[in-house]
């Protein structure tokens, strides 16, 4: 009796705790989280994804009991492995970091909003840019001819599990879809996927 009741003690702040927020209410939650990139073409050609650490912090500040405007500061590795570019016959790898700014609205639903997906833009600023062109040379500086900036579409999803009225542990999948080009050389644009785990604090 006494082990189950410890069980339940224990549980309990995981169970039916209402986390539904009001409006001007805001959240503060830092990140991590594996990723994928490839280049949009790339993928029918069968080149392989460029993987990394993602790390950063959200901001989400409420609207209502259901939407709220999320952004943050995320740093994110993209680029692709053995691009093979077919007209020119030859591979290409490339490896592009970035600073990126979402701006997405955050859609919190279920009974008790656990639940979340978002969608809206962002824009990166470049910060490494390297390039293999398999002449022997490895990884070379391309900063030169890639752009500094990236825009693209947002698109995630989540889930948060209640620790206590102002803590939560999130998971969450969040893509995105490059609009402008990698480089001016080889003008590839990027999908970049990430799975997260992060700590949501109400402030």
């Amino acid at each position: 009796m006494r082990k189950i009741f410890y069980c339940w003690l224990f549980l309990f702040p995981f169970l039916g705790i209402s986390q539904i927020r009001e409006k001007g209410d805001i959240e503060l939650t830092p990140i991590v989280g594996y990723s994928a990139s490839y280049h949009i073409h790339s993928t029918l050609l069968g080149a392989l994804p460029i993987s990394g650490v993602q790390f950063g912090v959200y901001g989400d500040y409420f609207l209502n009991d259901r939407w709220s405007v999320r952004s943050g500061l995320l740093y994110q590795k993209m680029g692709a492995e053995k691009i093979d570019l077919v007209i020119i016959s030859n591979d290409y790898s490339e490896k592009t970091n970035y600073i990126t700014l979402p701006l997405t609205m955050n859609l919190h639903f279920g009974s008790t909003r656990k639940w979340y997906i978002n969608y809206g833009v962002s824009v990166g600023a470049l910060t490494s840019a390297k390039a293999d062109y398999y002449d022997g040379n490895g990884y070379v500086n391309i900063k030169d001819v890639a752009n500094s900036f990236q825009f693209g579409v947002n698109v995630g999803i989540g889930y948060k599990f209640e620790v206590s009225e102002k803590f939560s542990i999130a998971i969450d999948n969040s893509n995105m879809l490059g609009l402008t080009k990698t480089t001016k050389e080889k003008k590839g644009n990027n999908y970049y996927i990430s799975f997260n785990v992060g700590g949501v604090f109400k402030l």
